[in-house]
């Protein structure tokens, strides 16, 4: 989208961006109409340069961080941190949830729990790609204890 801008770093096209629409005041301070976009980080950056691949990889990388501040990973797959139920109300998993699949494997109860393949941080993680990912599994004692040592590491953390 054109808007004024002046490059303030011409390697990876970061820009200043006028918000407003004082054109006149704009171009005094030596701004000019430039094909702008807003990155993923909140910055504006030359529209050409939100295509590169180095752009892209950043990309990936901050989908990558999102992801798994988000979800944690086991044997059986990652696991989604804050669990939405059927009623539409959110547990977190380990702290909530975590105790009570533990004790239905103890009293031999079949617990299957739902799970997500790691995604392809190519693409946008979208509400809808992520359902893609789901997958249900049956938990066991080593899930359990894969579980319960994440709860310590993000106490320690």
């Amino acid at each position: 989208m054109l808007k004024y801008a002046v490059i303030t770093d011409s390697e990876t096209g970061l820009c200043d961006v006028g918000i407003g629409s004082n054109d006149t005041f704009y171009e005094s301070v030596g701004m000019q109409k430039l094909d702008v976009a807003q990155g993923f980080d909140g910055k504006w950056y030359l529209a050409e340069k939100l295509e590169t691949e180095q752009y892209l990889q950043k990309l990936a990388n901050y989908r990558q961080e999102a992801f798994e501040k988000e979800f944690f990973n086991t044997s059986l797959g990652w696991i989604r941190r804050e669990v939405r139920m059927k009623d539409g109300s959110t547990r977190n998993f380990l702290s909530d949830l975590l105790l009570q699949i533990k004790a239905g494997l103890e009293m031999g109860v079949n617990v299957d729990i739902l799970t997500y393949k790691l995604p392809d941080f190519t693409q946008e993680l979208s509400d809808e790609y992520i359902k893609t990912l789901q997958e249900i599994k049956p938990a066991d004692s080593e899930f359990i204890q894969e579980c319960l040592m994440q709860t310590v590491t993000d106490w320690e953390g």
